[in-house]
């Protein structure tokens, strides 16, 4: 693969395959919350038609190839290698959803039931994560996405977590997402030490890198580090924080800040596996 080859890929469709979906869109662009940076407003556009995009926050663009750059920060020849091995629609992808209108489609659940689609079954297994460890603490969620403006209604299953609230995070090959109300999820353990994840994946990661059928501390899965002020609260009240947040910006700045307000709180993830991403990513990268 070379430089004009890469940059030929959707923009979106890499998004897309990293599980990182657009806040709003229309006919011509994408707006996302940036990947290059933790914000909470949507600032990052990708322009469809001529497929490429700019960070407003950083005043910084570019093609695909500059985006992986800054992502994975790695020079050409190491964006090439990402995207040689990525699933990456070319420019014909479509996200199949409304072009002129920037309303979010519905997400409905209709029906929960215990793990057991064997295409959810692969798609855990294929991040080294076995189904009677996953079963235990998740389910199959089918669920269906309206269009807002055709009604078009289409149906879709995937592998669920519920939250402390009601909600849901969804996940499978394809698609990485949730529903209302958002919020994080909980797992009673010893009551004076606490395992603080990202990600549901990352939780099930960790009960199989460490060969555990559960954890033997209290566990709080965040879902998103949006919810990471829920902690100050809730910290206190243990002896000993285990934080297994991604190593990326984002994931880093909220170690710190949870370290700078708890000093008994240590960074496993740091030390574990400091040149991945996440408990997911090492786990799959032994």
């Amino acid at each position: 693969m070379n430089c004009t080859t890469a940059n030929k890929m959707s923009i979106a469709g890499f998004l897309l395959s990293k599980g990182i979906n657009p806040q709003t869109y229309n006919s011509k662009s994408f707006l996302y919350c940036s990947p290059l940076r933790n914000e909470k407003t949507a600032s990052f556009k990708v322009d469809r038609v001529k497929n490429i995009w700019y960070d407003f926050g950083t005043g910084t663009g570019g093609r695909l190839i500059d985006l992986v750059c800054q992502m994975y920060r790695v020079e050409v020849p190491g964006a090439l290698l990402i995207l040689s091995g990525s699933e990456t629609p070319t420019q014909s992808f479509s996200f199949d959803q409304p072009q002129e209108n920037t309303r979010e489609s519905n997400l409905t659940i209709k029906h929960i039931q215990p793990l057991q689609n064997r295409a959810l079954i692969q798609y855990l297994e294929s991040r080294s994560i076995p189904a009677n460890i996953a079963a235990k603490y998740t389910n199959e969620a089918y669920y269906t996405i309206t269009n807002p403006d055709t009604g078009e209604i289409k149906k879709y299953f995937a592998v669920c977590f519920k939250n402390i609230a009601g909600g849901y995070e969804l996940r499978n090959k394809y698609f990485k997402g949730s529903t209302s109300p958002k919020s994080y999820s909980i797992i009673p353990g010893h009551p004076e030490h606490v395992n603080i994840f990202e990600g549901f994946l990352d939780l099930l990661s960790a009960m199989v890198y460490y060969q555990q059928p559960e954890p033997r501390n209290t566990t709080i899965v965040l879902n998103s580090l949006s919810h990471l002020h829920h902690l100050w609260e809730t910290l206190p009240t243990f002896n000993q924080v285990n934080l297994y947040l991604d190593n990326d910006q984002a994931g880093l700045k909220a170690a710190n800040e949870i370290q700078t307000r708890f000093p008994v709180a240590v960074n496993k993830s740091k030390i574990l596996f400091p040149q991945y991403k996440d408990f997911n990513e090492f786990l799959i990268n032994p």
